[in-house]
């Protein structure tokens, strides 16, 4: 069910392996503290350019900012075909994948049916947003992380 899920709920753990085979948690050291958004993806599904087009430019704009970290969460199955999607989108913040496809432990947690999907989460690991994109995710991290 959903209901473990929507806003203002706590997100639920997970630890998944990056390229590297290290696991990356919600409360790795990298994320700790800051608003984070999970975006689930897959190489396999219809690739949508836009909606990496505008996660490269989120990225861009706030990778020096220390309340901010993205993480990019694959269903892929097929590590080569994971591999180089990020590499030909050049996706350079975090990604893990356990390459176990729809089956997919931590998607089902966060009870993901459409990809891509991005949630947003506070720096106390509660979901601020789900499925939120284009100008409301832009307008939510402007609001969220306005610098001084």
């Amino acid at each position: 069910s959903n209901a473990k899920v929507t806003v203002g709920k706590s997100a639920p753990y997970f630890s998944l392996p990056n390229e590297k085979g290290e696991k990356l948690s919600r409360s790795a050291e990298r994320f700790r503290n800051r608003y984070l958004l999970l975006n689930f993806w897959a190489s396999w599904c219809d690739p949508q350019p836009e909606a990496n087009a505008e996660l490269k430019r989120l990225n861009k704009e706030y990778k020096k900012n220390k309340n901010f970290a993205m993480l990019g969460i694959s269903l892929d199955i097929d590590r080569e075909a994971w591999e180089t999607a990020i590499k030909k989108d050049t996706l350079s913040w975090d990604q893990v994948c356990d390459f176990t496809g729809l089956s997919s432990e931590t998607a089902k947690q966060y009870a993901i049916l459409t990809l891509p999907t991005n949630i947003l989460l506070s720096p106390t690991g509660k979901i601020l947003a789900r499925d939120i994109q284009g100008e409301a995710l832009t307008g939510k991290l402007k609001e969220l992380l306005k610098t001084e």
